[in-house]
């Protein structure tokens, strides 16, 4: 059942539509890509920019959706076995298939578990979910959260992740923030650092800045096994479709916390 309806989205179907509506009018879906970053604030933040990245997804089988575990708890790899996931738009099915064959049958095997624990107040997940409910019919869904900071661990992800996707029509998304409460000028010069890194798929480079400096980026794991999983698939090119921060919500320049929505093609 959702944890943040009613506070991080609206919680009645006809208001939640509404909103959904006001984002994507302005946004030309193009449904081209296979993986993207996407925000995971309140939609009064960062729904529109999380609209303008998910809007460039093209229609998958299975969407793989990789969030950072913000409860600490739950193991270091969470990956929901629970049957359906409930948004005020409806509920989607989990793809029990896929998520067994990433716990059980690939580099992971050991690291990732079926944990529901981690999943239960945890936002960054459940937020993109109506966002594809309103892009798309009949998907199903593998929901992981990712609490390890480990490069290897992270790294064999993204390898699961391609290796599943060789067999099945999946999609990618990694949902992350950027930096978090620092200046606005401070946010915006650490993100440049951080999104030239993804543009360029330099995973290693990526991680070092993300753990090094405390760069406050929420989905740094999420980012680096989507990374990884790109550049098994082939996928050479990231593109920064939009950066803002809550400062353009808030007007707090002080304190703000950085959005950036990427999308990655071959």
């Amino acid at each position: 059942m959702p944890a943040v309806a009613g506070t991080f989205y609206p919680a009645k179907r006809s208001e939640l539509e509404a909103k959904l509506d006001s984002f994507f009018s302005r946004i030309k879906p193009e449904k081209k890509a296979r993986a993207v970053i996407a925000p995971h604030a309140g939609y009064a933040f960062s729904g529109r920019i999380a609209a303008m990245s998910l809007s460039k997804l093209k229609k998958c089988e299975t969407f793989v959706i990789l969030g950072p575990n913000h409860t600490a708890l739950g193991p270091r790899m969470s990956v929901s076995l629970h049957s359906r996931w409930v948004t005020p738009l409806g509920s989607v099915p989990v793809n029990k298939k896929i998520a067994e064959e990433i716990v059980e049958k690939s580099p992971v095997a050991g690291i990732a578990e079926f944990d529901e624990l981690a999943h239960l107040s945890e936002h960054s997940i459940e937020v993109q979910l109506p966002f594809l409910q309103y892009l798309f019919d009949g998907f199903t869904i593998v929901p992981i959260t990712i609490m390890t900071a480990e490069l290897n661990e992270l790294k064999a992800l993204g390898d699961a992740l391609y290796k599943t996707a060789k067999k099945h029509g999946v999609g990618i998304i990694a949902s992350s923030d950027f930096s978090h409460f620092i200046t606005l000028e401070s946010a915006k010069e650490r993100d440049q650092r951080a999104i030239d890194l993804i543009k360029a798929l330099k995973i290693d480079e990526f991680h070092r800045l993300a753990t090094g400096i405390n760069a406050s980026i929420c989905g740094f794991g999420p980012i680096t096994a989507l990374m990884e999983f790109c550049k098994k698939a082939g996928i050479k090119k990231a593109k920064l479709l939009k950066y803002t921060t809550s400062a353009d919500t808030t007007g707090d320049e002080l304190s703000v916390v950085g959005y950036a929505a990427i999308v990655f093609k071959k």
